[in-house]
């Protein structure tokens, strides 16, 4: 065979190689499929630890800390600070400038927000949060990720407590009033319909307007992981139970519109399921505490009658 046409080949079928291993490494995981979704992750090499996220947060199970006061929220009311919004094909992922920043008790430094994304089951039928309270699933969750003292998503990666999540649940429900932030976040969608699709956003809704009305008081607290691969056990979640009621529209529009590829395929179930809690040890705020004195005071004030009557009777005796 001819030397030069020898060496053509040599040379085609490495890049045949390295596009095929290419392929492999960015599409290793997945949702759907049974050859690569979630139930695949650990012999891929993914969530083999003991402080696996999402859980299903149990109420009486949890251990609650008055220290733990409401979060705070700096710039979040911005919406120059969402820059664009991208499809990847696992879920619809909004890219936040800097300027955005958390911080609360049990918290060991104040992070800063660097994207938020959401995961959707298949409408109202089928929901598709992550995280679970008492059992009970909502429409979608909202996450919204940062790193500690702004460090790029590598560094966080590095530490122990590098990455905090705020999680949030949707809720459809036909009560739900019209959002603004919410109705101008899916008109985007249909901009960023295929995977790698990815446009600037215009400034007409913030974080703080997607939030609307929730109790940043009330939350959940635990050492848990990435939900994505590789599952890195890096992140502090803070879960609020209390969803932000949306139009069933707005859930609609996220398991309609989106696709996972750049064809028809739709983007829908895209969640981790429940992990075992395992190590978890989950801290309720101290907003979330039923206290003694209340669930004491009807009580109080069955028994006082009482007693008085009993006193009148024995006196009269």
């Amino acid at each position: 065979m001819n030397p030069t046409w020898v060496q053509q080949l040599i040379v085609l079928g490495t890049l045949l190689g390295a596009r095929h291993t290419s392929t492999d490494t960015a599409g290793s995981w997945c949702y759907e499929d049974a050859e690569c979704g979630p139930e695949t992750w650990v012999a891929l090499g993914h969530g083999n630890g003991t402080r696996q996220s999402p859980v299903n947060i149990v109420t009486p199970a949890s251990v609650h800390s008055r220290h733990l006061g409401a979060v705070s929220l700096t710039g979040y009311e911005d919406a120059r600070k969402l820059i664009s919004m991208e499809n990847t094909g696992k879920t619809v992922s909004v890219h936040l400038a800097d300027g955005l920043h958390l911080s609360a008790q049990g918290l060991p430094a104040t992070y800063t927000a660097k994207s938020f994304h959401l995961h959707w089951g298949e409408g109202e039928d089928r929901p598709g949060s992550e995280h679970f309270i008492n059992h009970k699933g909502f429409s979608m969750e909202l996450h919204i990720v940062h790193t500690k003292n702004n460090l790029s998503m590598d560094d966080a990666l590095k530490d122990p407590e590098g990455i905090t999540v705020l999680a949030f649940f949707l809720q459809a429900t036909a009560h739900a009033r019209p959002s603004h932030s919410w109705d101008s976040f899916t008109q985007h969608l249909k901009k960023v319909a295929l995977k790698g699709k990815k446009m600037n956003l215009d400034g007409s809704f913030s974080l703080w307007g997607l939030l609307g009305s929730v109790d940043l008081a009330r939350y959940y607290r635990y050492q848990g992981s990435l939900t994505t691969p590789n599952c890195d056990e890096v992140v502090v979640w803070t879960v609020f139970p209390d969803p932000i009621l949306v139009p069933p529209g707005v859930v609609t529009a996220f398991t309609s519109m989106l696709h996972s590829t750049d064809s028809a395929d739709k983007l829908q179930n895209n969640y981790q399921p429940l992990q075992s809690l395992g190590d978890h040890q989950v801290e309720a705020s101290a907003a979330l505490r039923v206290t003694p004195s209340s669930s004491s005071t009807p009580r109080a004030a069955v028994l006082i009658p009482l007693l008085i009557s009993i006193m009148v009777i024995t006196w009269q005796l």
